[in-house]
């Protein structure tokens, strides 16, 4: 069985890279429309799913929608960083819980995140509970 959805002729390659990304297992915001009906599309190029990949795109986004509700707005956006750099982000973030004495809630919540979504990296577990205490909801990973 097969499910058609439309997109941008133009977003061809960045849908697929993502579709790709998701199904190795890296969660992040889509990064084109789509749509199952071809008039909400502009310029609309018509692609057939098999129905595993159009469930894996499906729980994509109740997983978004879930982490969405309970941290807020945010947008994932993968990008491979070496592991200095999320060395660099989880200390930043451990700097500034530290500055406003929130070091322990801030490695509380996200050891949680980790435990709700254990697919979850320790870097983004510690921007995602971050932003949570510090209430800044632009997120990039």
């Amino acid at each position: 069985m097969k499910v058609t959805i439309y997109i941008a002729k133009k977003d061809f390659d960045a849908f697929f890279r993502w579709v790709k990304q998701l199904e190795l297992g890296i969660l992040s915001t889509p990064p084109i429309t789509f749509s199952h009906k071809q008039e909400d599309i502009k310029d609309p190029l018509r692609v057939s799913l098999d129905t595993s990949v159009y469930y894996l795109i499906t729980d994509a986004q109740e997983d978004l929608k879930n982490i969405d509700t309970s941290v807020g707005p945010f947008e994932v956006k993968y990008e491979h960083d070496t592991q200095e750099e999320h060395l660099k982000t989880i200390k930043d973030g451990l700097r500034k819980a530290q500055r406003e004495n929130l070091e322990i809630e801030l490695v509380y919540l996200a050891l949680s995140t980790m435990k709700s979504l254990p697919d979850i990296t320790p870097t983004e577990a510690i921007v995602v509970a971050e932003r949570s205490l510090f209430g800044n909801t632009q997120m990039f990973i």
